[in-house]
């Protein structure tokens, strides 16, 4: 699809599909192996081994803390310029930002129940954590639907790739769990070899060089352990 904007006509589709990508952020296979959709198949599976519930508790602790500084990332470099760009769906990016309001109590839900089984595994504190995640998803869903169809494709005329990728860093910086490298390892796993490149040579150099040294072996070593 080729669309003109004040930096010129140029050929977005792929951008798109791959924007929509790391907006969803879903890992490899999920949410078969990983995910919001697959904590019934990963709490079930850490069963009441406390060390597997801690691996397990770590991961859906990051990525509840992901969803929560990537939803304020939006709300401070993605939606202030849209609104500014595309006064005439306002209104409707508006309604669709305030939507984040809506997860701030299945988040903090989330991040209690998950704490809690953590400190002590048992059927029913698993439950619980599965009950959480649902909800956060219930929420999620049909908000990401509507920015998908409405956000994104403004995003894909109006938002330039260094605009979009801006969000990254304010991640990293903003985010408060112990694995700030986690999702950014997730969405890289389904970019085609391009985007990662890409990814990569966006970073600045202390960050890539962090990356590709520190981040990212153990990012497959922690993956590697949740999806066991």
């Amino acid at each position: 699809m080729a669309v003109t904007t004040r930096r010129g006509t140029h050929d977005n589709s792929r951008d798109l599909r791959n924007r929509r990508v790391r907006h969803v952020c879903r890992p490899q296979g999920a949410p078969r192996r990983a995910g919001v959709d697959a904590a019934p198949e990963c709490v079930a599976k850490a069963g009441l081994d406390s060390e597997r519930v801690g691996v397990t508790g770590s991961f859906y602790e990051n990525v509840i803390e992901f969803l929560h500084v990537h939803h304020s990332g939006e709300d401070e470099l993605i939606y202030p310029v849209l609104q500014q760009r595309c006064a005439e769906s306002r209104p409707e990016l508006e309604r669709i930002d305030d939507q984040h309001k809506l997860l701030y109590a299945p988040m903090d839900a989330g991040r209690s129940a998950v704490a809690t089984w953590q400190a002590a595994p048992s059927t029913g504190n698993a439950q619980a954590v599965i009950d959480a995640i649902a909800s956060i998803a219930e929420t999620l869903r049909p908000h990401l639907a509507e920015e998908e169809t409405v956000m994104l494709p403004l995003a894909a005329k109006w938002i330039s790739p260094e605009e979009w990728g801006s969000q990254a860093g304010h991640n990293m910086m903003s985010f408060r769990a112990d694995k700030p490298w986690l999702m950014l390892g997730l969405v890289r796993e389904q970019l085609d070899q391009e985007h990662r490149e890409g990814m990569l040579a966006g970073m600045p150099p202390e960050m890539r060089t962090m990356w590709t040294e520190q981040m990212e072996p153990a990012f497959n070593a922690f993956v590697a352990e949740v999806r066991r």
